[in-house]
């Protein structure tokens, strides 16, 4: 019975003693967890650009349907479809020989009344010719010379010539063919400049003024940027679509963008300076967003960040983080704040879209 309960009493004491070991042993354990490797990047300070992205319609600043004014046929075309005009450079001839012999007939019947007239003024002193005759005299050179004006007129219309510099279309006519007043010839189109028109939301009403910078691009020239600035803004909001109409005029030089075409265009609203990290750093819980920097002794922090506009793949972090700060872009997955880390500077965690911003200067 005295041995029996000896054994229990040892039974009892290596048990006590198990426990305070496993105890003493439980934070030793705790601390030795393995360190995770993460990549780290410093955040960046470059330019962001606030913008707004819209799509909108090519247009020239001048364009017209030229139409013959007069009948007549056609004896000459004088231009190349598509081709560059100048203002004043003749285009279509129609037959003029009848009009140019109006023409002259009134030149000589105006010739005529303005000699009589002034032999006439020549004599009123001698009172060889009443005050009345020379007046009748003077009116029928006045009538005369209105005739030829009209007439000078009816032959210069017989001659079709661009309004003004511009690209001349598809010809609508051909020599010998006989056009009534209105007929359509070409359109003509002034492309050195042209405007392009869209729709902006009207939260954007206050931002968006004449002057603000746009950039624009077309699916033709995928790699082109196109400059152009704010114009015109409309007296209204459109009541169903909430947005305004703005125009603004393009930069065309080149003559490669066509009046009609669909363009992408981007407002530039503001530009400053900002505070970027990738954009797989942020860490998103509801509605809060977080980054892990490695604090001392090479643990993670976790840091609640606001956020605000996107560039090439960086994200703008408008408060709560430092420019010197060591950001956890891979391997943030499982951390907590505390928690051991194992530092890797490694660029290759950066997409090569996001690789571009670290070569340009801040």
């Amino acid at each position: 019975m005295v041995r029996v309960g000896a054994f229990v009493v040892v039974i009892v004491v290596a048990a006590v003693a198990l426990f305070w070991w496993w105890r003493a042993e439980e934070p030793a354990a705790t601390g030795a967890r393995p360190a995770t490797t993460v990549n780290v990047i410093s955040a960046l300070v470059r330019p962001l650009t606030e913008k707004v992205e819209v799509v909108g319609n090519a247009r020239a600043t001048r364009a017209v349907v030229l139409s013959a004014e007069v009948e007549g046929r056609v004896m000459q075309v004088h231009f190349q479809e598509g081709q560059a005009v100048d203002a004043g450079d003749l285009l279509v001839e129609l037959d003029d020989r009848q009009a140019e012999g109006e023409r002259d007939r009134l030149r000589a019947e105006y010739q005529r009344a303005l000699s009589d007239y002034q032999r006439a003024s020549r004599l009123i002193d001698s009172r060889a010719i009443s005050q009345a005759e020379v007046d009748n005299l003077k009116n029928g050179m006045e009538a005369a010379r209105a005739a030829l004006r009209v007439a000078q007129a009816t032959y210069e219309k017989h001659k079709i010539r661009a309004p003004f510099e511009g690209v001349v279309g598809l010809r609508q006519v051909d020599p010998g063919a006989y056009l009534q007043p209105g007929t359509p010839v070409v359109t003509l189109d002034s492309v050195r400049n042209l405007e392009v028109t869209f729709e902006v939301p009207e939260r954007y009403l206050a931002r968006v003024k004449p002057g603000l910078v746009l950039m624009v691009s077309s699916d033709s020239y995928p790699e082109r940027l196109f400059q152009g600035k704010v114009t015109l803004l409309d007296s209204r909001v459109n009541a169903a679509s909430r947005t305004l109409s703005v125009k603004g005029s393009l930069d065309n030089s080149d003559g490669l963008l066509r009046p009609g075409q669909l363009l992408q265009i981007d407002i530039l609203l503001s530009q400053h300076q900002a505070l970027l990290v990738p954009e797989q750093a942020i860490v998103a819980q509801g509605a809060q967003n977080f980054v892990f920097v490695v604090a001392e002794n090479n643990t993670a922090l976790r840091l609640p960040v606001e956020l605000g506009g996107r560039r090439d793949g960086w994200v703008e972090v408008v408060q709560g983080l430092g420019d010197d700060d060591a950001v956890i872009v891979n391997g943030h997955s499982r951390l907590g704040s505390g928690a051991p880390v194992k530092v890797v500077e490694d660029e290759g965690a950066l997409l090569p879209s996001q690789r571009v911003l670290l070569e340009t200067s801040a």
